[in-house]
């Protein structure tokens, strides 16, 4: 595969870059997916990582060498497709979507056969459409989703257990409006990753949309139970409670995860911050604006 991506597969006979270099082009990578495993889905989540950064490589001349040569230009004639994974995640890291995407498509054409590639494409063509949504610019934003849409069934074609593939594209169905798919897909990336909560979480926002409340409250009391101390998770629980008419417990887990840190109180800093759907989000709102109002049927 090309790089190294969230499960820690690598791309087999991919020459090795020198080792501070190496370590500089996963650098920025891994402090996001750090983010992403935690749960924290503001971040983006681009599949390489590397965790032996030092800090003697980040106060060295070679280090700072390297950092020269990846965004500079120096690297453009590699005929390897990690090398330019790698350098499409620095740029993701520095903002520089444009930048990452062609990179990313470099690597595609050099490793075809790889799904790695096709995702890190389709999170530079997600954050290119918000770019442009948050332009006014709504159908070619949703242009680049279809493009992001496909490149994450690539990778899938590719590799069907690749949960990041799964995750990824349930993202996309987000930004399409397409709530039933969103949730297939993420109920798909959970199963295939059970330890990562965020997966979860994100299945039962959806659960929550597309009319189960019920299931929904089940799944997230689960996931709190083995993370009791995952703000969004009390949050996303305080809203759905609120529509059910449980006031009380509302308070109490909105509470909870205030405690924990965060502006979960602000809603707009909720949707500004997060991917939930509008009916959780709408939930969140009026518990917040009402307090201890009962809910309308």
């Amino acid at each position: 595969m090309a790089g190294q991506h969230a499960s820690g597969r690598k791309e087999a006979g991919a020459p090795q870059p020198e080792p501070a270099l190496k370590r500089l082009l996963a650098a920025a990578s891994s402090l996001v997916l750090a983010a992403v495993m935690l749960g924290c889905p503001w971040a983006l989540p681009p599949p390489a990582s590397a965790n032996n950064v030092r800090l003697e490589d980040m106060e060295s001349s070679e280090m700072r060498e390297g950092l020269e040569a990846a965004t500079s230009g120096q690297l453009l004639k590699a005929e390897v497709a990690s090398v330019w994974s790698n350098l499409g995640n620095v740029h993701m890291s520095q903002g520089r979507a444009k930048q990452a995407l062609d990179d990313y498509s470099h690597a595609v054409a050099l490793a075809p056969y790889a799904p790695v590639p096709y995702l890190n494409r389709a999170i530079a063509l997600e954050e290119l459409g918000l770019q442009l949504e948050a332009q006014g610019r709504a159908e070619e934003a949703g242009a680049r989703w279809l493009e992001a849409l496909a490149d994450c069934d690539s990778a899938i074609q590719r590799d069907s257990k690749e949960f990041a593939a799964w995750f990824n594209k349930g993202n996309v169905e987000l930004r399409l409006l397409d709530y039933p798919s969103a949730l297939s897909c993420f109920s798909t990336a959970a199963d295939l990753a059970p330890g990562i909560a965020g997966y979860r979480l994100r299945a039962a926002q959806l659960l929550f949309q597309c009319g189960q409340p019920e299931v929904a409250v089940r799944t997230v009391k689960g996931v709190l139970r083995k993370n009791p101390t995952y703000a969004e998770a009390h949050t996303t629980l305080a809203a759905m409670l609120w529509s059910q008419g449980q006031v009380a417990a509302a308070e109490g887990q909105l509470e909870a995860a205030l405690e924990l840190g965060g502006r979960w109180r602000d809603a707009d800093w909720v949707a500004a911050n997060t991917r939930w759907p509008p009916l959780l989000t709408g939930a969140l709102e009026r518990l917040v604006v009402i307090g201890d109002a009962q809910p309308t049927a």
